[in-house]
């Protein structure tokens, strides 16, 4: 476990994570945003063994499985990835979609808040999120991050958050 919340559990993902993997990346809601397609069952499993791997190359960042304490389940994945920027990791979410809109979204970023000043000295977070995305966009702008347009694509917005 990378962190805890009053919710939920944030770990690493171990092989038996790929149903999760498979059912968010296969549900159109849930892509929606992503900028790809649908996986393949094979296509995720080579992913979850990417993020498994790279656990050893970057400890303490990566694409992690968010469980509910509560409900005993799976609920989603989120990350915090480190940039080409000293100090600067970027942080985000996904989540089944049978899990929107009961403040999870909110509650991870809050938790990598807290993980990133106490555990990897992170000076700023940042995430990257379509104009359209509202539901994000709300999630990081309650938290107070600053909005900026996205340097690559008038359809993107990149949110920031300063620790220090």
């Amino acid at each position: 476990m990378i962190l805890e919340t009053e919710r939920l559990i944030v770990r690493e993902f171990t092989d038996e994570d790929i149903d999760l993997i498979y059912d968010i990346n296969n549900d159109p809601e849930c892509i929606k945003f992503n900028g790809w397609d649908s996986m393949s069952y094979e296509r995720c499993q080579e992913e979850i063994r990417k993020w498994i791997e790279k656990y050893s190359f970057s400890p303490g960042t990566g694409a992690f499985c968010v469980e509910s304490k509560i409900e005993k389940t799976k609920i989603g994945m989120a990350f915090i990835v480190s940039t080409d920027k000293a100090g600067e990791y970027e942080v985000g979410f996904r989540l089944r979609r049978i899990h929107w809109d009961k403040g999870y979204a909110k509650e991870i970023t809050k938790g990598f808040i807290k993980y990133s000043k106490n555990n990897l000295n992170a000076s700023v977070l940042i995430a990257e999120v379509y104009k359209s995305n509202i539901k994000s966009r709300n999630v990081f702008e309650k938290l107070e991050f600053s909005k900026f347009q996205h340097p690559h694509g008038e359809d993107g917005l990149v949110y920031k958050y300063n620790l220090k």
